[in-house]
């Protein structure tokens, strides 16, 4: 994997595997509403269809879909989060994203605070931006170092420079996990005001920050910071082959691996796609 493929991964499609339901998705309308709901609350297909009533169904459904936030099933709450970004209730869908955003802290509720960021963008974009904005903002105070980057991702995402200034700052943070989500926002963002600090990551203690630093930098530079991300990964595959030994020589290699993002990314093809983006300007 790279970071472009994780970031790639990370857009919800459940319907790739079912083309029933991938057709009900587009063709759907509001007269189909009752219906859809019906099945979602007998339990069937029940994230795929909290999709499609998020795309085709009337405001007022909103309130239907945050009935499902606390399923027991990851997938479903990431259907709520996305769904909520879809259908044109604001007023409704916004308070419980900034909940879906706040809350949890293992991995399996980023894809849901993720899919609550990117709802709480697209409602910014379609003109709520005020509200939303402020609500992000409160979110910089939360004791999860997680919530606070994905707050700054989606308050960037609105166009407010306060989200970019924030993920400069969380670039140096403590976890590795929000160092890499601070660097792959910078990165999407484009943000050349980051160079200095997306630099200083290319020579941090974990490998997979460094990977992240390479594809955010790659970004921000152009071509003509080729040559700096050769440099980068050549310098981390130096490190990779030390903590290798390090291995054989009788150190457990889970906790080498946990301390320094060894294996997280392939950073000779992260190299190549980097040059790629660095010399097209496209990802």
């Amino acid at each position: 994997m790279t970071p472009a493929e994780v970031l790639g991964a990370r857009v919800l499609d459940p319907f790739c595997a079912n083309g029933v339901l991938a057709t009900i998705h587009e063709l759907a309308d509001a007269s189909h509403s009752k219906p859809i709901a019906d099945l979602i609350a007998e339990g069937r297909w029940r994230a795929e269809l909290l999709l499609t009533l998020g795309r085709s169904a009337p405001p007022r459904y909103a309130n239907f879909i945050g009935r499902f936030r606390d399923d027991p099933d990851a997938s479903v709450r990431q259907a709520v989060a996305v769904a909520l970004g879809r259908i044109e209730n604001a007023a409704v869908s916004v308070p419980l994203l900034i909940h879906l955003l706040a809350r949890g802290e293992g991995i399996q509720d980023f894809p849901v605070k993720w899919g609550a960021a990117g709802s709480l963008v697209a409602l910014a974009r379609r003109g709520r931006a005020d509200g939303v904005r402020r609500r992000l903002l409160e979110l910089f105070h939360d004791t999860n170092a997680m919530t606070v980057a994905l707050a700054a991702r989606a308050l960037a995402g609105t166009g407010d420079a306060r989200g970019l200034v924030k993920l400069r700052e969380l670039t140096a943070h403590g976890e590795p996990r929000v160092r890499q989500e601070a660097l792959l926002a910078l990165g999407e963002a484009a943000d050349r005001g980051a160079r200095a600090e997306v630099t200083r990551r290319l020579k941090d203690e974990n490998l997979a920050v460094r990977a992240c630093a390479v594809y955010a930098l790659a970004r921000i530079g152009g071509p003509a910071a080729v040559p700096v991300l050769r440099t980068a990964i050549d310098q981390a595959l130096d490190e990779d082959r030390a903590l290798e030994r390090r291995k054989q020589g009788g150190e457990d290699p889970r906790a080498l691996d946990a301390k320094y993002g060894r294996g997280e990314f392939d950073l000779r093809e992260t190299l190549q796609e980097a040059i790629a983006a660095a010399t097209t300007g496209r990802p």
